[in-house]
């Protein structure tokens, strides 16, 4: 027993040290993308958004928060050679388990590790703490591509974020599920930025129309002003892309949905929070990697 306790000890101090070197640097921007339902495009939105900050000289990552279901290594035509598990019970780096994709997009493989954390000791989980806290160091935006819908798993990912962007379609069952997520995110913490983009429009009359409903009714019920971020057209090349396993920003640059993309990069870093947190990604984490109930 003592012998873990000072190995407790000395683990936290070691993350103390490195939380006041930390301090002196700027901590990743955390931009999580989500959606009431699935099948509405926010991977390919993430995917894309990568390709293009990295372009822009940005250092980005995407973790692939879709637990069980990851979906940015298929989009990407890798296997990941480790994911989150590995960082957690095979002792890897945080280095050895980041997947430096095709396009310099760099991802972790989210798997089933994630739902491990709950289980772990307080030394296992000192350890994953030290591991994760590279991140800031490594990146400069960090994207995290959630699970759809309103699970436990997917809230906790976007109370971590200092951006929310909600994904839908013009169908009324996709507007009525972004609503239901925002309301969600809203009771959680009411401060953080949300933005609403609009996939798979016919034209800019529909975007305004479909997004208008999401805005207008979540100031109305919950006094939540949503940012309208933007549209990404219905576009061919966009399926296109996803069979040839590669972003459209990268085969098409000169493409409307790229054009698009483009639009909505600039709206999301213009509305960088006004209240963007000093905490590291690690202390945003802490809540939830804590053991429940205990």
């Amino acid at each position: 027993m003592m012998d873990q306790a000072a190995k407790l000890r000395e683990l936290v101090k070691e993350r103390e040290s490195r939380d006041k070197k930390a301090k002196k640097k700027n901590k990743a921007e955390i931009i999580a993308i989500t959606s009431g339902k699935g099948g509405v495009g926010k991977t390919s939105l993430a995917v894309n958004m990568a390709a293009i900050l990295q372009k822009k000289s940005k250092k980005v990552l995407i973790i692939d928060a879709d637990l069980g279901l990851s979906n940015v290594e298929i989009m990407l035509g890798v296997t990941p050679s480790y994911t989150m598990k590995d960082l957690i019970k095979n002792n890897k780096s945080i280095e050895e388990i980041i997947i430096k994709g095709p396009y310099k997009i760099d991802f972790i493989s989210g798997g089933n590790g994630f739902l491990e954390i709950t289980e772990l000791s307080n030394i296992e989980r000192e350890e994953i703490f030290i591991k994760l806290k590279k991140l800031d160091e490594l990146y400069d935006i960090i994207i995290i591509d959630t699970g759809a819908g309103i699970s436990k798993n997917v809230i906790s990912f976007l109370e971590i974020a200092d951006q929310i962007l909600v994904v839908a379609t013009s169908e009324p069952t996709s507007l009525t599920d972004a609503y239901s997520i925002i309301k969600v995110i809203n009771e959680k913490n009411n401060k953080i930025e949300i933005g609403v983009i609009i996939n798979r429009a016919i034209n800019i009359a529909e975007y305004k129309k479909a997004a208008d409903i999401i805005i207008n009714t979540s100031f109305k019920f919950l006094n939540k002003k949503i940012s309208k971020l933007g549209f990404i057209y219905e576009d061919k090349v966009v399926r296109e892309t996803i069979y040839k396993k590669a972003p459209f920003a990268i085969y098409y640059p000169n493409s409307k949905a790229t054009s698009c993309m483009n639009y909505i990069i600039e709206k999301v870093i213009k509305e960088k929070s006004e209240i963007k947190r000093n905490e590291t990604i690690l202390d945003r984490m802490k809540n939830w990697l804590n053991p429940i109930g205990r």
